[in-house]
């Protein structure tokens, strides 16, 4: 009953789907627009969810707290959205069964497709990712670089040679593959 503006903290169109989920539950449980106005704008992201962390010039977003094909893909059509370069650091994501590979390069042909400029695969299966994401850049005609290392310590040695000032980087994978640490040697 009633209308009010609210900012949603949160990047991407489905968290204002889930403020729209929660506004209607606040109002069936008789909180006043006002409350639930306060409560949506004052919401944060939990660590490895998409939190966002500006540091040394650069927006790091640690996504790494799980994955799947559906949240890859939504974390990487928020990422096309944002400033300067962007960059997504992808890995492996678990528990798929038989179509894992199948599903990885689904991804990847997602990524190809979204506008981002650089991607960084690490692992066995997500190596799918940056084979599929560069078959697609190419047949989109669209510029992407790929890149992919075989463990997470190969990439943390080469990391400084593939972000810089400016960029928006996306750290996402399942939670076995430890991207908690690339997050933190980003911050370093």
């Amino acid at each position: 009953e009633g209308e009010t503006e609210v900012h949603v903290p949160l990047p991407g169109r489905h968290m204002v789907m889930n403020a729209l989920a929660g506004t209607a539950v606040g109002l069936e449980l008789g909180l006043s627009l006002e409350e639930i106005r306060r409560g949506i704008e004052k919401v944060e992201a939990l660590n490895g969810r998409f939190h966002m962390i500006e540091h040394n010039g650069m927006l790091i977003v640690d996504d790494c707290y799980n994955a799947n094909p559906m949240s890859m893909k939504a974390s990487l059509g928020i990422l096309k959205d944002a400033m300067g370069r962007k960059v997504a650091i992808l890995g492996d994501m678990g528990e798929l069964g038989e179509n894992e590979k199948e599903l990885h390069r689904e991804v990847g042909t997602f990524a190809g497709n979204c506008g981002i400029d650089l991607l960084i695969c690490v692992g066995t299966l997500a190596k799918e990712i940056a084979g599929a994401a560069k078959e697609s850049s190419i047949q989109a005609e669209k510029q992407l670089e790929a890149v992919s290392f075989d463990t997470l310590e190969e990439l943390l040695m080469h990391l400084g040679e593939q972000v810089k000032q400016g960029d928006t980087i996306l750290v996402k994978a399942s939670h076995f593959m430890n991207f908690g640490k690339i997050v933190e040697a980003l911050q370093k």
